[in-house]
């Protein structure tokens, strides 16, 4: 097995998850359009763990279990496993025994473009799965094995390259280039504080949206459209 060079350095990698934990995509699509790629692929969280942020670890398959194999033991602690399927429908690529080694091995989540299995069994495992598709017909093949892991894959026209940062939450997956990934997070949290600040208002004082964005004086040409504390 032959790894695509040294891997990416991942600076502050808890301090971006623990900025992830208090935001959500969303804000960080919102807060930097710029820096962010939207992953539109129907992703679904699979064991009850709807949140997934860390460095891209990806593979490409054919329906084959060798490469998906290869890179679960080459991929680093704090990663997240991403496997694109290049076949569909898919086979189960991802079940409860690979998903339980990727627990031990201290991986972040595992995300398929494909299919995965044992949803009932995966529910007991703390690594964050999601998947396009299930199926409980298991990849069985074999002998395709991988020249290079991790490698460059294109999702729909997004290309996640190795390092490159996964943010996954119940509306949708993100993917930041690794040096922005710590600004976008940031600027992600302060957009949620002033949302958060913009819902208070509301629920305190009684007070509409149109109210608070000055939606009547900008109408009439005298005031402009913004958040009024």
């Amino acid at each position: 097995m032959t790894l695509t060079g040294d891997l990416p350095a991942v600076p502050r990698m808890q301090s971006i998850r623990d900025h992830f934990a208090g935001v959500g995509v969303a804000q960080m699509a919102d807060a930097a359009p710029e820096y962010v790629r939207p992953l539109r692929l129907p992703l679904q969280p699979r064991n009850g763990r709807p949140r997934v942020c860390g460095p891209a670890f990806p593979i490409t398959t054919e329906d084959d279990m060798l490469p998906c194999l290869q890179a679960l033991a080459a991929a680093p602690a704090g990663w997240v496993l991403l496997i694109h399927n290049l076949t569909f429908p898919s086979e189960a690529i991802v079940g409860d025994i690979f998903t339980a080694s990727a627990e031990v091995q201290g991986l972040a989540g595992i995300v398929v473009k494909g299919a995965v299995r044992d949803l009932g069994d995966l529910s007991d495992i703390d690594v964050p799965v999601f998947s396009t598709e299930v199926t409980f017909v298991s990849a069985r093949t074999t002998d395709r094995r991988a020249g290079q892991v991790p490698v460059p894959v294109d999702l729909d026209g997004v290309v996640v390259n190795p390092g490159e940062w996964l943010f996954g939450d119940p509306d949708g997956f993100l993917v930041v280039e690794a040096e922005r990934a710590s600004a976008v997070v940031t600027a992600g949290a302060m957009l949620r504080k002033r949302e958060d600040g913009l819902k208070a208002a509301i629920r305190r004082d009684r007070r509409s949206v149109a109210e608070l964005t000055n939606l009547s004086a900008y109408l009439d040409g005298t005031g402009q459209l913004g958040y009024v504390p």
